[in-house]
């Protein structure tokens, strides 16, 4: 693994570039357009990304080499699009006032983060999509992964159909205050409850079939089970094909619905 110590990029385009299996010291791309390239396996340290364009890169770490690390750096006002970042150690990294789009944190172990910031249709993965989310035994049998529990502050972030699951333990993720959030606890509890509500409020078939579909592919999904916290977007509603029986089921979400009036 070579070196690239102080090296400074300022207005520059690099498209389809290889920064991969490399070990950056006080480096700094400033004003950058930062395309197709791939920085799979590096290393970062004290340095910043600042200002950047940074579209269809790879940040991602072998899961068997374990060698991408992001020590004490600094990305700040810079445009994510489609970028992966998988298997990867970040610690002390200060990520303010950038963008994301399409972006996945994929098995990315983030220790004392900040974000600031929109995050938009993106991911986090407690554990990459590469691996199993079980172990499996000589006798065949699945034993879930320990749960990785992420130290994030995404206060002054705003969340925009960005999905936790897979392997994630929530319980030190400082969540911003949006009324299209939900961050429940207990959720298997909280789902049954939630289903039984609907038995109770809706009489017909088809809204029920629907809440039961709901949890189960879009609410709490396989890859979200064992996972003691789970954060849920409300906009997932909207627009709807049934405005009405979509605004009562937010209600229930919420809790704001308490009585067994049928919707017919």
């Amino acid at each position: 693994m070579s070196d690239i110590i102080k090296s400074i990029f300022e207005h520059q385009q690099l498209k389809n570039f290889d920064f991969g299996s490399k070990v950056l010291k006080n480096c700094s791309f400033t004003n950058c357009t930062l395309e197709g390239g791939s920085f799979a396996n590096s290393k970062f340290l004290n340095c910043r990304f600042i200002k950047c364009k940074i579209t269809n890169c790879n940040f991602h770490s072998s899961v068997f080499l374990n060698s991408g690390n992001w020590f004490d750096s600094i990305f700040e006002s810079n445009n994510f699009s489609k970028v992966t970042v998988g298997n990867v150690e970040i610690e002390k990294v200060v990520f303010l006032n950038n963008n994301y789009k399409e972006t996945t944190f994929d098995g990315a172990n983030l220790i004392d983060i900040v974000f600031e910031g929109e995050i938009t249709s993106s991911w986090f993965y407690g554990i990459s999509y590469a691996e199993n989310l079980y172990y499996r035994n000589w006798l065949l049998k699945n034993k879930p992964k320990p749960l990785k529990k992420p130290v994030i502050n995404l206060e002054k972030a705003l969340l925009n159909d960005v999905i936790f699951s897979r392997g994630l333990d929530l319980s030190q993720t400082i969540f911003p205050e949006q009324d299209n959030l939900l961050v429940i606890s207990k959720p298997k509890h909280f789902f049954e409850s939630f289903l039984l509500k609907c038995t109770e409020i809706f009489s017909d078939a088809n809204s029920i079939d629907f809440c039961k579909e709901l949890v189960d592919k879009v609410l709490f999904r396989p890859d979200s089970r064992g996972m003691p916290i789970v954060l849920i977007d409300l906009n997932i509603f909207y627009p709807s094909l049934n405005q009405e029986r979509d605004k009562i089921i937010v209600e229930l979400l919420k809790g704001n619905l308490n009585d067994t009036r049928s919707y017919k």
